[in-house]
């Protein structure tokens, strides 16, 4: 063997073996790598010596490329362990995204109603620290304008911000803000993934998606196709105003100040074990709706009280949620039941005036079926149906003919996977004679 090929390999052997030293161990700083540079530069001069009087120059060009190439691979290595300065490493492992949809409504009821408004516009920043532990987040702007002003109707909302840790195989804990796992939008509710320009009116009222919490959740799977949520988190919180307030949508604390006198507790089993089947059933329990009877003042709740001016507390609710979700080739069905079960004081509280009372809100429900059609790879028609009733305890005053039923037909249009265009006409049969009949029309993005 020549000396020029000995020089060679001996050069690769030393920046081998000082690559995996580094490795080995945690990721170095930039002034550690430059040490270990600088102590192989050494140690190659000293065998370049050995050799400078028998070498030609075109030995001394292979040697000299040789040694640049070994170097900068060595601190490639380091830099995707997340060594020296970490800017590379930190954009592998930090992702943003994020969804939104602008929606037209031409709805009557009464009087004719046409809007058209960027409903929300939703971004998201995650970062994965290691193969087992992440952040997610979720921030978002509903409405896209936000002023003191009367006609600026937007917000801006923390939707999700948690830590997850996967703790053992198949098996997680989180903590932060999360979605409550319950239902078929609450957690997966980008514009591309449903049909209809609208969220079903059962996942709005009844669930009151987009349902997020503080608190924390425990899931996995268990085999079989079975997996399971269970979390305690923050409760509703019904709101103030001398019981104004019972609706469920309206009792969501969002995170925000969250009372923690009672807290809330779900619970959701899956199934999926066939091809396009889930299956799910979820509870959602609360000892006290009122949050023990508080009257947080600071931030606008001064508890619920009776016709009589006695505050009203102890209210427990639990919220029962069934659903399929099955497609096959080019057809598809969804169909959903949820129902709360709330204790009957709710029935005593009362407005000043009368209105929004609590007679008949012990029982609530809703359900749809949904079955829609892939005519082409891009372009999907459906069919909805649905029945929701805030009041179905009584039929008594303000509580009399509260049911509404909805039909929709329409179709989406992907332009993309995760870009779509939606249509739907709704007819509405509503009992309180509030029918609202129309058409809308949605532009939905994701990536």
């Amino acid at each position: 063997m020549s000396k020029s090929k000995v020089l060679a390999s001996a050069i690769s052997a030393i920046c081998l073996v000082s690559s995996s030293s580094i490795l080995a161990q945690d990721a170095p700083s930039v002034e550690e790598l430059w040490e270990i540079v600088q102590a192989q530069q050494a140690e190659l001069e000293r065998l370049r010596s050995e050799l400078e009087n028998t070498r030609s120059q075109t030995q001394t060009i292979e040697i000299q490329s040789l040694e640049n190439s070994e170097r900068l691979e060595v601190v490639a290595d380091v830099m995707e362990q997340g060594g020296g300065s970490g800017g590379a490493a930190w954009t592998n492992h930090t992702t943003v995204g994020g969804y939104g949809e602008m929606l037209y409504n031409n709805e009557t009821s009464g009087s004719s109603t046409k809007e058209l408004d960027i409903q929300r516009f939703v971004l998201f920043v995650n970062h994965e620290f290691t193969d087992n532990l992440r952040f997610v987040s979720e921030t978002e702007i509903e409405h896209s304008y936000i002023a003191d002003d009367a006609r600026a109707p937007g917000a801006v909302e923390l939707e999700q911000a948690f830590l997850q840790w996967d703790y053992a195989d198949n098996h997680n804990v989180l903590g932060g803000m999360y979605l409550v796992p319950i239902g078929l939008l609450n957690e997966t509710h980008e514009p591309n993934t449903f049909y209809g320009v609208e969220r079903n009116r059962i996942e709005s009222r009844i669930i009151p998606t987009t349902y997020r919490v503080n608190g924390f959740k425990f899931a996995g799977q268990l085999g079989g196709g079975f997996s399971y949520d269970l979390g305690i988190h923050e409760g509703l919180f019904f709101e103030s105003g001398n019981g104004g307030e019972l609706n469920i949508r309206d009792s969501r604390q969002s995170g925000a100040r969250s009372d923690m006198d009672a807290l809330g507790y779900t619970g959701r089993v899956r199934y999926t074990g066939v091809p396009g089947l889930e299956l799910g059933l979820a509870l959602h329990f609360q000892d006290d709706m009122t949050q023990e009877g508080s009257t947080r003042s600071n931030i606008g709740r001064d508890g619920v009280f009776d016709i009589f001016g006695n505050q009203v507390s102890g209210i427990d609710g639990l919220l029962t949620e069934a659903h399929i979700d099955y497609r096959n080739g080019p057809l598809g069905l969804r169909a959903m039941w949820a129902g709360w079960d709330i204790d009957g004081s709710i029935e005593t509280v009362a407005n000043n005036d009368g209105s929004q009372n609590g007679l008949g809100r012990s029982e609530q429900y809703g359900y749809y079926v949904e079955p829609s059609w892939r005519l082409a790879s891009n372009f999907g028609v459906f069919a909805r149906y649905e029945y929701t009733d805030e009041f179905a305890a009584s039929d008594l005053g303000a509580a009399a003919n509260t049911a509404t039923r909805r039909t929709l037909l329409g179709f989406n249009y992907w332009l993309h996977p995760n870009a779509v265009f939606k249509f739907d006409y709704q007819f509405e049969d509503d009992e309180s004679n509030k029918d609202l009949d129309g058409f809308n029309l949605g532009v939905g993005w994701q990536f």
